[in-house]
């Protein structure tokens, strides 16, 4: 049966990381050891998601994907004045989508011609585009995303503020706006809401508020492994032990796990 983590990373302690960025990692975790994890707990496939602190640097993601190429694919960050030649490129390496990681960036102004021409080559290459974003910045940028056809996944529930919780006015338009026919949520990070192992409530709220607006068929999983600056408390198992609390239904686990990630993957 078919079971898919659909958010994870790798890299090493010697790869070089932006200058710029706000976390580098100093450990290892590798496409072998991402395996691993998949092979001990019963998942058939990985997607992987370059991680801010490599910037559009995809080659260490890329390596990794080639040595698993029918296990492995691969959400990248590219610009957004990427051509068409590059990002096809990409998609013959197994990428098969972009991310916009927002955190500490302005939003960036979509509709202009640049931003238009980038998104009509996802459109193109019919790639999904991943947002990694606080509730506030996804209020401005859904609407102006709802002219493209293309697969919006929204990372981690959609990044609730932790001490504003699931009342945050931004974090209910951002319900507000969602599509069932466009809009896709990975159940994910939910230690990134500032629950700690024992405390699942935002998430479990989240989860809740959208399943009752019919995203049960829209809904992915992702392990975040290796959980970067949260190491410590965080383990494959226990992640996955967390989906299953969360998630208590068996039949809408393998539902989220396998057929939902199946589709939007395609794998």
């Amino acid at each position: 049966m078919t079971c898919i983590d659909t958010h994870a990373h790798v890299f090493s302690k010697h790869d070089q990381c932006l200058q710029t960025a706000r976390y580098t990692p100093n450990y290892n975790a590798t496409a072998q050891d991402y395996i691993s994890r998949l092979d001990e707990l019963g998942f058939t496939h990985g997607v992987l998601v370059q991680p801010s602190f490599f910037g559009t640097d995809n080659h260490v993601m890329l390596d990794a994907i080639q040595q698993y190429p029918k296990r492995l694919k691969g959400i990248a960050v590219v610009e957004h004045t990427a051509s068409l030649d590059e990002l096809k490129a990409l998609k013959a390496q197994g990428i098969v989508g972009i991310r916009l990681n927002l955190f500490g960036l302005t939003v960036p102004v979509l509709n202009t011609p640049e931003w238009n021409t980038f998104l009509t080559h996802l459109e193109t290459l019919e790639w999904q585009l991943e947002l990694h974003a606080p509730p506030a910045y996804l209020v401005i940028v859904l609407p102006l995303l709802n002219q493209y056809h293309l697969d919006i996944v929204i990372d981690h529930f959609g990044r609730i503020d932790p001490i504003k919780g699931i009342d945050d006015p931004d974090y209910q338009t951002f319900l507000d706006l969602l599509n069932v026919e466009k809009h896709w949520i990975k159940v994910s990070g939910f230690y990134r809401l500032g629950a700690l192992p024992v405390n699942i409530d935002i998430a479990q709220q989240a989860f809740n508020l959208l399943k009752n607006k019919g995203f049960i068929h829209r809904m992915v999983w992702g392990s975040d492994w290796p959980h970067t600056q949260h190491e410590a408390k965080m383990s494959y198992q226990l992640v996955l032990d967390t989906f299953r609390k969360i998630v208590p239904d068996i039949e809408e686990q393998k539902m989220i796990l396998g057929e939902n990630a199946s589709r939007l993957f395609k794998f």
